[in-house]
Formats: C-alpha cells, sequence, structure tokens
C-alpha cells in the first residue's frame, strides 16, 4: 500500500502542478508563464522521485522469475526500452524546452533571448503523440525477476501513464488548435494507430528539427558522459534502494550537473546566429553526456557485480545533469551565451568588448 500511495503520489503532482489552472495562477502570482513552469515542474519531479525512492518498501516477494532464453529476450527488451527513452530526449525533442532549462537560462541571458517551441513531429512521433509514455510499459513491466513492489510499481505508474497521456492530449488540443487536431486524426496516443493511418502524420508538413543538423558540433557530450560515467562508478558504485544511497545520487547528480556544465560551457561554442538555436545545439550536447553518463555507469557496474544498480538513480541523475548542467553550462561563459548572434560574439571576442 505504501508503494501503490508513493507511485500514486508521483501521478498526481505531477498532473496537478501541470494544469492550465496551475499555470494560469503561476503567471498570475509570480509572472511566471507556461513555458518557464516546466523548470518547475522538472525541479519537483526530481526531488519526488529521490524521496519517495527514500520512502519505497522493498517486497521480496516474487511473481515471476524467467530463465533461460525467455529471460534474456525480455532483458534486452527491457533495457532497449529505457535506451529508448533516451533515445527519444536527445533526437526527437528539444531537451531545454521540454524540460525547462532554456526558459531558465533565458532569464539568465536577459531580456531579447526567449525561446520560443517549434511543434517539430519527427522518428516515432509521426504515428504516437507520446512515444516516451509508450516506452514507460517496457522499462517497467519488461524486467526478467519481478518482486511484487516492483509490480505495484509498473501497474499504477503505467495506469496513471494512460491518464495523465489523456489529460494532456486534452490540454495541447486547447493551445494547438485545428493544427493538433488535424495530428491527432493520423497519430495514436500511446500505440500507433497501424489500422485507421498506417501512414501516421508522414504527410502533414511540419518544420524539420535542427538539434542535429550537425552531429559532429555534440561530440564533447559524448566525452562529457564518459567523465560522468567516471564519477558514478567510483563515487556511487553499486548503488541500491537506500535512504543514503539517494541522497547520494542527488549529490553526485548536482557535482556532475556543476562539472559538465562548467565545462561544456567553455568548450562548446555558439554555431548558430539566432539564440535559441544556440540554447538548442547546447542543451542537446549537455543532454547527451547525462544519458550516457548513466548508461554507461549501469553497464559497467552490471559488468562487475552481475546486477545493475538500482533504477531508482537513473531518472534523478539523467534529469539533475541534463538541467543543471545546462544552466551552469551558461553560467561558465555568460557573455558568450548571452549573445543572440554567434557573429556578433566572436567579433566582440576578437575586440575584447564587453
Amino acid at each position: 500500500m505504501i508503494d501503490a500511495l508513493l507511485t500514486l503520489g508521483f501521478g498526481v503532482q505531477h498532473s496537478l502542478i501541470a494544469t492550465l489552472a496551475v499555470k494560469k495562477q503561476a503567471g498570475k502570482w509570480f509572472t511566471i508563464d507556461p513555458l518557464a513552469w516546466r523548470s518547475v515542474e522538472s525541479l519537483v519531479n526530481v526531488l519526488y522521485i529521490l524521496v519517495a525512492a527514500m520512502l519505497w518498501q522493498p517486497v521480496d516477494v516474487v511473481v515471476w522469475r524467467l530463465e533461460g532464453l525467455p529471460a534474456t529476450i525480455m532483458l534486452v527488451a527491457c533495457c532497449l526500452s529505457w535506451i529508448w527513452y533516451w533515445q527519444l530526449h536527445l533526437f526527437e525533442y528539444d531537451c531545454g524546452l521540454a524540460f525547462g532549462s532554456t526558459t531558465f537560462v533565458s532569464w539568465l541571458s536577459g531580456p531579447a533571448s526567449r525561446p520560443k517551441l517549434t511543434p517539430w513531429k519527427v522518428g516515432s512521433r509521426r504515428w504516437v503523440r507520446f512515444p516516451v509514455h509508450t516506452a514507460f510499459f517496457g522499462m517497467f513491466f519488461l524486467l526478467p525477476t519481478m518482486t511484487l513492489d516492483l509490480l505495484v510499481l509498473a501497474v499504477v505508474l503505467n495506469i496513471y501513464n494512460v491518464i495523465g497521456s489523456v489529460l494532456y492530449d486534452k490540454r495541447l488540443e486547447k493551445v494547438g488548435g485545428s493544427a493538433y487536431a488535424d495530428y491527432q486524426a493520423v497519430t495514436g496516443l500511446i500505440w500507433p494507430p497501424l489500422y485507421r493511418a498506417p501512414f501516421g502524420a508522414l504527410n502533414i508538413r511540419m518544420p524539420e528539427p535542427q538539434h542535429w543538423r550537425r552531429p559532429q558540433m555534440h561530440w564533447m557530450g559524448v566525452v562529457g558522459g564518459i567523465g560522468l560515467a567516471a564519477l558514478y562508478y567510483f563515487g556511487l558504485g553499486a548503488t541500491h534502494l537506500s535512504p543514503l544511497a539517494m541522497v547520494k545520487v542527488g549529490l553526485f547528480g548536482l557535482l556532475g550537473a556543476i562539472l559538465v556544465g562548467l565545462v561544456l560551457g567553455l568548450a562548446c561554442k555558439p554555431e548558430a546566429d539566432d539564440w535559441g538555436q544556440q540554447q538548442t545545439d547546447l542543451s542537446t550536447t549537455v543532454a547527451l553526456s547525462a544519458a550516457l553518463g548513466v548508461i554507461l555507469w549501469a553497464g559497467a557496474i552490471w559488468l562487475k557485480t552481475g546486477a545493475p544498480p538500482t533504477f531508482a538513480a537513473y531518472l534523478p541523475l539523467w534529469f539533475t545533469v541534463q538541467y543543471v548542467g545546462h544552466v551552469f553550462a551558461v553560467l561558465a561563459d555568460r557573455r558568450k551565451w548571452a549573445y543572440g548572434s554567434a557573429a556578433i560574439y566572436s567579433e566582440a571576442k576578437a575586440t575584447g568588448s564587453s
């Protein structure tokens, strides 16, 4: 019951703070626009996951335990679901806009810098409106060994997953108008509409994403990910589910975010004239580090001990580094990232003007 309530609590707070009514009040009382409110949502989500993991009550009752080839197949499918989750955020979303860090750094960069939400729909989003929510089923259900508490997590989380997707879809109907209605007609909420619209939204013209227009610009993100994995490996080790372990996860997430953010902020440079595009590039590089850091760390611990670290640590580490890391990347050289034009920045750097 405790585990079920903790899981349900995440869904309740997640949907509550994302409602249009709450966003309206946030704008009224704190002058925070809906896009900027995503920063608050991200912070609350990370804190909730860490606290819920501290209070979690493991139950050793085994619901199923597969062995041999079936276990291998299910394990591979589970790992692919987690990798798909990160692939979606890195390739099909703009992480800085999705989680609010771009809006926060726009405040740091001055009034001329304002992010714009671009409604691109690529990859699996041509068929499914919320593919991240699709990945959740594999991430939490496809475990070769399922204990009772993990089954409660998977069931309650994915019940909310469906309900939350419906609620989110309703909010987008209000703000997206006819364009979103056209998109809805040829896509599925969580599962692709193979019979109703097998080609999905392929015939709907939408802006193409620009964050991977030059993949080589993100090579520093790979270096940052390797560095984060080493930090987690030697600092966190084989993390288990306990209050002390979750405190360490939070602290190492902050430490990793600060370190990788400062390094990437100094090492990377604006490669676009538009400020929003600069932040898309920078946040994507940071997010690549955040994802690779968790993946490589979990893989290394798995190879060493025969079991991965608790997945309660994965999302807090990922969220913290991709969000806080982006902020510290801008703070590393505010003048460089505050300019709306890479050309202006280069000229200022050359002349030494402030």
